[in-house]
């Protein structure tokens, strides 16, 4: 990001973006695991998904998710 206040428009929208900045992320989602599914089939699941929740529930689904609220087998 810019220094000295300097913010450009990216700056701001990849702060926005990033829930890092409105959450504290669960640690276990960073413990090093073997992926399930590919990144492309997880976009894709997740557009449909948004399509079908809305995009705010959807957002709110994911910040508790990422926060560890999530079933953990």
């Amino acid at each position: 990001m810019a220094d000295h206040g300097d913010w450009t428009p990216g700056d701001v929208a990849g702060m926005i973006a990033n829930p890092f900045y409105a959450i504290t992320v669960d640690e276990t989602l960073a413990l090093p695991h073997e992926p399930l599914i590919s990144e492309d089939d997880w976009v894709e699941a997740n557009v449909t998904l948004i399509s079908e929740l809305g995009p705010e529930p959807y957002l709110r689904n994911l910040l508790s998710v990422l926060k560890g609220n999530y079933p953990r087998g």
